[in-house]
């Protein structure tokens, strides 16, 4: 697959658009044909091109394509019937209004109707959406900041307690890796990887050692965070796993719904602690006499791009952020325009007449594009347009939210789905090596 990258300026926004040849990434088929959805962010109608599959043995012969407009109930704007063997390009109708908009594909080959994938995508008449700020429902609290300084000074106030292990069957032929535990908010453990060059000893430092630029890294939602080593790049890495992820779950059971859970309450709400675990993973990066302070940059995808995002807010002492198939922004319009995944459970709750206000409350905290306007450090943010769990406009919203004067990079891989794909990872390299080696 033959790839490059366009530097693109919308309305003073600087966008790398990375477009792929051939068209179809043979890599992501979407049985019993290749499709590739445009949201269009930068403008236009939201559309679909549908081509057959090199699998032309599937059994799947007829689709079905409705178009949606998501209100409650849905009104469903038009359908159409197409065969598996044709090319297809489908404009979404509209209703000539701002609205989300929603296309499903089924297949109706035999007497039952199976789905096969949904897209959402927001149009605003036709204009570009690079400028986006998200939800007019999308506020900051009266005490945002008060909330966060005592979250802060909470954090402060439990000792770091490190604990440094080697595990060498996971040395490499140019790093060492270590487990480290830290006492985190509330006294809660939490546990990380550790990668260092071979000519670093973290449990007997020497005066005058050489010291190294750091990246601190993420998981996804509830995944863990494995070791990986970078010392061949001349990196540390710092693999993070906040409360109930990956070894972490050994001191603090992660719930089965995280993300849910406090979620009325914003003094008790997960990741409220799960920012402060980010946190105190850069407090430890800092304490090591290996790693050069000023050099410390923090990365993730899905969840850890949330995490990024926060810590790059809620922490000074970061030199860059790689933000990607950014989670937890601008979650009123997340909520409806993601298919799959979280968002909905998000919506469902904030619009509960029951919950919806507590809910909302905790939310407005938590916010990656709330807190996006306290980031000083550079950030790339990196978003896939066919992506069902965590859409574009996640990620748009926080580089727009970012404060004027920071220096930043918006990624958009047309064909990705959600995942950091090779092309984001290139593009990640090339952002950490700019201002972490510089």
């Amino acid at each position: 697959m033959n790839a490059k990258i366009n530097t693109t300026v919308l309305k003073g926004l600087t966008v790398l658009m990375i477009t792929v040849a051939p068209y179809i990434s043979q890599a992501r088929v979407l049985r019993p044909m290749d499709f590739v959805f445009n949201p269009a962010v930068t403008g236009g109608s939201p559309h679909l091109v549908a081509r057959p599959s090199v699998k032309a043995e599937d059994a799947v012969k007829k689709l079905k394509l409705t178009a949606f407009a998501i209100d409650t109930p849905e009104v469903v704007l038009q359908t159409a019937e197409v065969s598996a063997a044709d090319t297809v390009q489908y404009v979404l109708p509209n209703r000539g209004k701002n609205e989300i908009l929603g296309l499903r594909v089924e297949d109706i080959t035999n007497d039952t109707t199976k789905l096969i994938v949904e897209w959402h995508a927001m149009y605003k008449q036709g204009n570009s959406l690079m400028d986006y700020k998200g939800s007019p429902k999308l506020k900051k609290p009266a005490d945002f900041k008060a909330y966060w300084d005592r979250t802060k000074k909470e954090l402060a106030a439990c000792p770091m307690n490190a604990t440094i292990t080697p595990v060498p069957e996971k040395n490499t032929a140019t790093g060492n890796l270590y487990k480290i535990t830290l006492n985190s908010f509330g006294n809660t453990t939490i546990a990380c990887w550790y990668y260092v060059p071979k000519d670093v000893d973290p449990l007997n430092p020497k005066t005058g050692d050489k010291k190294y630029p750091a990246v601190q890294i993420m998981p996804g939602w509830g995944a863990e965070e494995p070791p990986l080593d970078r010392t061949a790049e001349g990196l540390i890495t710092l693999s993070l796993n906040p409360r109930g992820h990956g070894p972490s779950n050994d001191y603090f059971k992660r719930p089965e719904m995280h993300h849910l859970w406090n979620i009325e309450d914003s003094e008790t709400y997960y990741y409220r602690a799960a920012y402060m675990d980010c946190v105190r993973g850069i407090d430890f990066l800092v304490s090591r006499p290996e790693v050069a302070a000023s050099k410390i940059g923090v990365e993730g995808g899905s969840q850890g791009g949330a995490l990024t995002v926060a810590v790059a807010a809620l922490d000074s002492r970061i030199a860059c952020a790689t933000s990607n198939v950014t989670y937890l922004s601008n979650f009123w319009d997340f909520g409806y325009l993601s298919s799959i995944g979280s968002g909905d459970a998000f919506i469902k709750m904030m619009t509960d007449p029951k919950t919806g206000k507590k809910v909302t409350k905790t939310l407005d905290y938590i916010d990656v594009a709330n807190l996006a306007g306290w980031v000083k450090c550079p950030m790339q943010i990196c978003m896939g347009l066919q992506d069902r769990v965590c859409p574009p406009l996640n990620g748009i919203t926080v580089y727009n939210h970012l404060a004027k004067g920071v220096k930043k990079q918006l990624v958009l891989d047309p064909l990705a789905d959600h995942e950091v794909t090779p092309l984001m990872r290139d593009a990640n390299k090339e952002w950490r090596t700019k201002y972490l080696f510089n």
